[in-house]
């Protein structure tokens, strides 16, 4: 589908239930907030409603207090099987317990900038060459002739940053950095927002940092770095899972290193594998092999055998770009 093809159906229907992916990151949020407070504005129902809490560190976002978590602060809304399912920054297969088709049967309608093989049945909007899914709402909002407020704009500004790690990441273009502009002068102050992504890190996560950087590796003579943080470690740094986030990318700073993998696993014992390279390395085709997906240089699955079983797997596949 096409921009005009996804505005026609936010214009046809007027009740909207939002969510993004399980740990929700910057850009899923940003892309969420901005969408549901745009639809509200033209006096649509909206409401979001996602399976993991917000960390802490993104709280600046949700300035009109409309993200919800299912089953802490927010639940479905009335006759929500006739309301129109939007899922941003994602698929159905990574969104946790919000939705389950057989129960509900609703309307899906997928907006993301990810890489996919999937086939999609949905309605879909895919625009992998975007550098975010904030830079897709901002085209939908416009399109939709609402109005980019000052929240909004810290929203969309916010998630456009944290995609493209500051406006150095593959996928930013010219088309960004005008957007951000816009943004700029609607009313994000790109120092206030930095200051909040990046610098307001806890003491815990200080303490983790150290913790999983003690766990380093090299392979594939120092090509390939990678860390661990086992559900104990998480537990005895006192540090939420979500503070874990940009660890990964430390490892890259390194200019021997071209690829860092990133096992990690929450209170609960769910464990995931992140992936990030500079070029080299397609990660979002590594991620595929394994049920996930994601961007060529940031990408991630969730782990069902162990961390040993896969780290071998995986240094078997990059044993192809290394050899």
């Amino acid at each position: 589908m096409l921009l005009n093809d996804i505005c026609e159906v936010f214009r046809k229907n007027d009740e909207f239930l939002i969510c993004t992916h399980m740990t929700p990151d910057g850009d899923g949020l940003g892309a969420e907030y901005a969408l549901c407070s745009a639809l509200l504005d033209l006096n649509k129902k909206a409401m979001i409603l996602n399976a993991d809490r917000m960390p802490p560190k993104y709280q600046f976002i949700d300035q009109r207090k409309i993200i919800k978590t299912l089953g802490i602060d927010g639940d479905y809304p009335e006759n929500f099987k006739n309301w129109t399912l939007v899922l941003l920054d994602t698929n159905p297969t990574n969104i946790g317990p919000i939705i389950d088709e057989s129960v509900i049967g609703q309307n899906i309608v997928i907006i993301d900038h990810h890489e996919t093989n999937r086939e999609m049945s949905y309605l879909a909007w895919l625009n992998p060459d975007s550098s975010s899914t904030c830079e897709m709402i901002f085209d939908l909002i416009e399109a939709m002739n609402a109005r980019i407020t000052p929240d909004i704009a810290i929203a969309l500004y916010a998630g456009i940053v944290y995609d493209t790690g500051s406006f150095a990441y593959p996928k930013t273009q010219a088309s960004t950095f005008k957007i951000a502009e816009i943004l700029v002068r609607n009313g994000a102050i790109p120092n206030v927002v930095f200051s909040h992504l990046y610098a307001k890190k806890s003491k815990a996560s200080l303490t983790l940092q150290t913790m999983v950087t003690s766990t380093l590796r090299l392979y594939h003579s120092d090509h390939v770095a990678i860390q661990l943080m086992p559900r104990e470690t998480l537990i005895a740094s006192g540090a939420h899972y979500e503070e874990a986030q940009e660890i990964v990318n430390y490892p890259l700073q390194s200019s021997c290193v071209e690829v860092s993998i990133f096992f990690k696993e929450n209170e609960k014992g769910v464990k995931r594998c992140s992936i990030r390279s500079k070029s080299l390395v397609d990660c979002a085709a590594i991620a595929q092999k394994f049920g996930g997906g994601g961007h060529k240089t940031a990408s991630g699955f969730h782990v069902k055998k162990t961390f040993e079983e896969i780290q071998h797997e995986l240094l078997e596949l990059l044993h192809l770009y290394f050899s």
